[in-house]
This record gives structure tokens, sequence and C-alpha cells, in this order.
């Protein structure tokens, strides 16, 4: 095992080794997909605003007139009057199938209630909720002239006066029509105000008898589950006054400060300042919580205990190395539909999507991830196939091409986050070993470009600097936390590989096979390997002390588990001939040969310290993918779909069956 590095770099290489694994997933999952015809990409269309114009059922002719009102129980509720009004004000039909108005720069969106939505209860009134891309009852079809949810179960009347939702199957309200005039507004698939997602940001509070989870909200949190709306574009993490219909966001005062509480104020969808004291972005930690760092790169805190147990505020990375009175966190977990929105910018930026465009539906098993609604095992995965295929062998042709990947270093300590240089290779060779088993490339490279003697990171950051600075992200904010000992960490760092993995290969799910410690424990985990299905494909990180100066290192290899054994696919092996890179490859069928494989460092061996396997473990379905695409998504071809640039709403496509509902 050649170029290891000294302890206080393994992380680096850690990192690294957890996206070089995500990238390998990508590709060889996007083998067994669907293939997809070339279709032609539309952009939703220019607004063409106006007030809702309907025709009652005794022929008058009235307009939606959106209202705030202490007596709704909802704060809001829809009325229709005469179209002079002065509240008649314009709505947008956009490509979501949402009637979105712009209310003092805010967009608010008509809203079945749940009692009607989810509850399947007969009625009740229709009102005004910030638009947002993952509710369900936002979503309205029109059907000879009527608005009816997407599945046809609830649709809109009146009763003269207000509007309501109305089960399919209740009697005694008025059905009213769209007004012929408003045909051309219809039909015009509008480009939406806004791109927010209604989500649930928590901590968790673990005590002698158990966990209690608390929700964020204004300058508390909660045991009940409050919703906070996420816009992409801005950063805003807000909550939602239903009396005024108006956004308040959180902001951080920290600035170049070592820390400040946080504050809550006014907010509109209003393209920000530059100075954007509102803006959060979230970092992934693990598969399901994130970090929230501020403009500053400032992160999101609460104490768990004192008198101000729970007020968020907001630190600087230095102070968090003290900060450790009151047992504050920074870590938050999100609800599903957050966790598969971000998975799909990801996904964008990495150019790993599966459609362009959309197709405009959703699976029945990706619907129930766009609510609070936790995924089971069924929902987020396809198949525990192995990835590669079970007669697959490394040809001459494999033989040198992962020769060319692992050459392609320069002896620097270069990576981006944990993602040195030997994680790097890792995760081309499992990439492109799955993009295309039976064809291996020749030059270029999945992530980076080949070139013997030079740094994989040179190409990489030209070619994606986003997924280059989302991983740097994850690893600027771990370099903070201290951990108790070296077990900690490298438990730690497991933790950081599934953050950089799902960043990387965001349509995968990853799995741990097994991590050790001991002989016996290491020695189960490499067993554990020569055990799983012929194609299986893993990732190595290991840490091994130098027994000449007793120094700890850390390294990260591929590995595939073939008809003929384990192979072990070296990594940052600058100075190795092709002959002996060859004479590394050969599958070993023993847990001594895998040993053997992970500690030979030149001409001597390194004592293995600590051990743990990763693993691709399925597909992982994202249902924004059914329903979002952004202009010019044709990306690097099949499963290689995105534009590499952060959504907003002025790029969004059209949908193949048109407007993008579920």
């Amino acid at each position: 095992m050649n170029h290891f590095l000294f302890f206080r770099n393994f992380i680096a290489q850690f990192f690294t080794l957890s996206l070089f694994y995500a990238l390998f997933l990508n590709t060889a999952f996007a083998q067994s997909s669907s293939q997809i015809s070339p279709q032609v990409q539309k952009l939703a269309q220019t607004p063409k605003d106006t007030p809702i114009k309907i025709t009652t059922q005794d022929n008058y002719t009235l307009c939606y007139i959106p209202t705030f009102s202490a007596g709704s129980a909802y704060g809001s509720y829809i009325g229709i009057l005469n179209c002079a009004d002065s509240n008649a004000r314009s709505a947008r039909y956009d490509v979501f199938g949402r009637l979105a108005y712009n209310i003092n720069d805010t967009w608010l969106c008509i809203t079945a209630p749940d009692s009607v939505a989810v509850q399947r209860r007969g009625k009740d009134y229709l009102y005004l909720s910030p638009c947002v891309i993952n509710l369900k009852s936002q979503q309205w079809k029109i059907k000879e002239g009527v608005f009816y949810s997407s599945d046809e179960s609830y649709s809109i009347k009146d009763d003269g006066s207000f509007l309501y939702a109305v089960n399919r199957l209740e009697g005694g309200l008025y059905t009213h029509k769209l007004h012929p005039s408003m045909q051309e507004w219809a039909k015009t698939i509008a480009t939406p105000g806004n791109l927010s997602l209604v989500t649930a940001i928590s901590w968790t509070l673990t005590h002698k008898d158990g966990q209690e989870r608390y929700f964020l909200t204004n300058n508390q949190s909660l045991k009940n589950t409050t919703p906070l709306y996420y816009n992409v574009t801005s950063g805003h993490i807000a909550t939602y006054d239903s009396l005024s219909g108006t956004l308040s966001c959180m902001y951080s005062n920290t600035g170049k400060q070592q820390w400040d509480w946080i504050t809550w104020g006014l907010c509109t969808d209003l393209k920000p300042p530059k100075n954007n004291r509102a803006f959060f972005k979230p970092v992934p930690l693990d598969d399901k919580h994130y970090a929230f760092l501020d403009q500053d790169g400032n992160v999101l805190r609460v104490t768990r205990y004192g008198i101000h147990w729970g007020v968020p505020y907001s630190a600087n990375k230095e102070y968090i190395k003290t900060d450790t009175a009151n047992s504050p966190t920074s870590n938050f977990e999100t609800d599903a539909a957050m966790r598969e929105w971000m998975r799909f910018i990801y996904a964008n930026i990495g150019k790993n999507l599966h459609n362009c465009p959309a197709p405009g539906y959703s699976t029945q098993q990706n619907k129930a991830l766009l609510s609070f609604a936790e995924p089971t095992n069924e929902q987020n995965q396809s198949s525990l196939n192995p990835p590669l295929p079970r007669d697959f062998v490394l040809s001459e042709a494999w033989v040198r091409r992962l020769y060319d990947i692992g050459t392609t270093a320069d002896g620097s300590l270069d990576s981006s986050g944990i993602c040195g240089i030997c994680l790097l290779h890792t995760y081309q060779m499992i990439a492109e070993l799955l993009e295309n088993p039976y064809q291996p490339r020749s030059q270029g490279g999945y992530f980076f470009d080949t070139y013997r003697g030079r740094s994989p990171f040179e190409s990489f950051r030209a070619r994606n600097r986003l997924l280059h600075d989302t991983l740097a992200d994850i690893f600027t904010y771990y370099e903070q936390i201290p951990v108790a000992d070296i077990f900690a960490a490298f438990r730690r760092e497991g933790d950081r590989a599934i953050a950089s993995s799902i960043s990387m290969l965001p349509q995968y799910n990853w799995s741990i096979l097994g991590d050790g410690y001991t002989v016996r424990d290491m020695t189960d985990v490499m067993q554990a390997m020569l055990d799983r299905p012929v194609g299986s494909v893993f990732f190595m990180a290991v840490w091994a002390r130098n027994p000449h100066n007793n120094r700890l290192s850390g390294h990260a290899v591929p590995a595939l588990r073939l008809n003929e054994g384990v192979v072990i696919m070296p990594t940052n092996t600058r100075f190795s001939t092709l002959d002996s890179y060859r004479s590394r490859l050969i599958p070993v069928q023993n847990t001594a040969g895998i040993l053997e494989r992970i500690t030979r460092y030149g001409g001597s061996y390194l004592r293995l310290t600590s051990l743990r396997v990763f693993e691709i473990s399925s597909v992982h379905h994202n249902p924004f993918e059914e329903l979002i695409s952004l202009s010019n998504c044709t990306g690097d071809g099949e499963d290689r779909r995105g534009n590499a640039l952060i959504p907003l709403p002025e790029l969004l496509n059209q949908c193949i069956s048109g407007r993008c509902e579920w």
C-alpha cells in the first residue's frame, strides 16, 4: 500500500474515499436503470398573472379574493366577489400546478386543509400558505373548467361567499368554472415565483430515560413539530405568520464576533441583498443530519441545558472548539423531504440525475417522501443486487485504466474536504467500473482527467467547483469539533464519509459493512467482504501504524468481490510500474490475503489498528427527480444529467407531461 498519509491527513483521505465510493455507486447502478429517450427541453413559460375569474352556478362572473382574517381557523380564506374589488389580486398558475399570489413580495398559494387532503373529510375552507414544492395540497389541475386536486379526490367549490376543498362524495355546495376569458392563463405553464420547501429542523436530547426531540422555531425549541420554510435561492429559513401572510427569518448577527444570538425578523421572497444575514447553508453531517452555516461560515447552535436551552445562536468555528457549557449541539435532523431536496441539489450539481427533462409524475413509493413522513426501506431503495455484473473480470484494459488512475498523483497532500488523493482515486475507480463494466475509458475521467505525475484535484476543481466546495464545507465543519479519542475520531470519519458520498453520488444508498478496532473484529469485517455476493463493491478506510516510528496514518482503497475472490485496487501509487500494479490486482481468497494487501508498504508491513468498510447497498429513488429539471440539463449523457448549478426558479423546465405534478 503506497503513500500512507500521517494521522492529521487521514481525515482528508477518508473523506476522499467516501467521495469516490459515492461516485462508483452512481455509475454502476446507472447501468441497470431504464434508458431515457432524448426529449426536447422547454423552459417554464412567461407568466400571465391575472385575477382568477369564474362563472358561478347561477351564471355570475366573480373573482377569487384572498383575505386574511383572525376569524379563520387558518388565518385566511378565499372569498368570491366582484372582479372590480380592489382585493381581486392577480394569480399565477405555475409549472407545479399551484395557484399563487404575490402578496407583499411573498408567494402564497391556495392550499387545501389536511382535514380534506389527508384525512379525507367532507369539506373545509381553503386558505393561503407559503408556496412550496412538497405540498400536494397546493397542486391543482383543471378539468372541464373546474379545479381538482391532482388525484381528483376533491375539488374547489363555493357556498356563494367562500371557497372550500370538497370531497368528491360531499354534496351541498356549488360548482363554479373558470371564465372563458381565462383559457390563455390556464394553458400557460408559468415559471414559479420561488423555490421553497416546508420542512422541520430538530435536535435530540439524550438522557438516562431515553431521547427527546425538540423542534426549532422562533427563539425557542418545542416538542411539537414546527413547520419551517427553506428557500434555496436566498438561503432563508423562516416561520410563517398566517394572520399577516408574512415570513419571519432567522438572522445571524455573529459576523466576525465569537458568537451572538439568532434574531427573527421580516423577510420576503425577493432577491436578498449581498450582505444576507438571513442566509444559511445546509451542510450534510451524515445521512440524516445537517449543520447550518451563515454567510460568514458561522455555525448555527443550541444548548441543551441551562436557562437559554433551545434558543438558537451562531458561533464561529474557533469558538466552537471551547464552547462546551450546557451541552451545545450543531447537529440538526431534518425531515425526509428536506433530505431528498438536498440530494437532488447535489445530484444536479454533480450531473448525476437520471431524467432530463423530468417526466412530471412520481411513483407511489416516492409520494410519501414529499411530506414529514419518514421513508421505509422499501421506499428509498429498489434493489440489493450487486452493482457489478456477476461475470465481471478485470481485463488487461481495465488493469491499464486503473493504473492510469492510481498514478495520477504528484505526492502532494492535496484534498477537497476529507477527500485526499487516495480517496479521490477510489471514487473514480469505482465510478468508472460501474459506468461501463465492459468498456473502460481510455482517456479523460469520471471526476478528473488522468495524467501520470499530476494531482487529480487540478481537473476536479476545474470541472466542478460547486461539488469541490460542498466537500470542503463538510470538512471545514468537522475539523473544528473535538473528539475524545482516536476511536471516536475514526467513527466520526465514517459519518463524514457517508456525508461526502451522498454529496458525490446521491442517487445511491450507502451502508457500513462493518468496522473493527481489535484483531478479531477487523478479521470479521474482512471475512464479511469475502461472504458478500459476487459483484459487490466496497471501499476500505484503513488506519495503520508504522512499526519503525509508531506513526499512525490513513489510507483508502476500493475493493471488488469477484468470482475468484476479493480484488483490492491500489491508489495513490505514482511510483508503481504497470507490472507491479498488475500483480497487486490478483484476487485473494482469505482474510490473510486481504490483510497483506492493505498493510504492505514498500518492503515492509504496517500494523493495522482500525478498519471500516463501506459498500453500495441499493439504488436511491429521489422523488424530486420525477418533478424537477433545470435548463440545459443534458449533462454528460444517460444517467449523468444535470446542469451543475444551484436550482433557480427561472431555470426550471417544463415536465414531459407539461406541468410537474405528483
